[in-house]
């Protein structure tokens, strides 16, 4: 996995909290104040991780800075599904990925899909007794700037 990939302020949710604390003993490890030092252009104000988040060397809103192998749609893991499982597969995924247009949006490549949802949507189709090259459409390295 590539380390030096760059982090720019498409890829950080609006309501994503940044974090602007540099004397913080877990800044360098830390997403958050990452993605504080990469706000847009003219950005002036936004959500904020506030001082009282810290207890002396911890923080309640640490989030580990890392690299992640998001995915991007899952047209291809449906396209040899047989169609007398293809109802109940769409409703496990969109019970889990909550709802209806939530897992539209995640099915048209909308939302990125983490490590742990592809991990939990593989392991349903291996269930169902897919195993061939399961695969989503699009993979891309990025910053786990998750909101959850």
């Amino acid at each position: 996995m590539n380390k030096n990939i760059p982090l720019t302020p498409e890829q950080i949710p609006p309501s994503f909290h940044r974090c602007f604390q540099s004397d913080c003993p877990m800044a360098d490890t830390c997403i958050r104040f990452f993605a504080g030092q990469c706000l847009r252009e003219g950005q002036i104000c936004g959500p904020a991780v506030y001082p009282s988040a810290r207890t002396g060397n911890t923080c309640k809103m640490f989030k580990q800075k890392r690299i992640i192998r998001a995915a991007y749609g899952f047209k291809a893991l449906f396209a040899e599904v047989k169609s007398k499982d293809e109802a109940y597969l769409r409703r496990r995924i969109k019970a889990h990925l909550g709802g209806n247009a939530t897992y539209y949006r995640y099915h048209h490549g909308e939302r990125l899909i983490t490590p742990e949802q592809q991990q939990w949507i593989i392991a349903l189709f291996r269930k169902q007794g897919y195993t061939e090259e399961l695969r989503f459409d699009v993979y891309v390295e990025l910053y786990d700037c998750n909101l959850e």
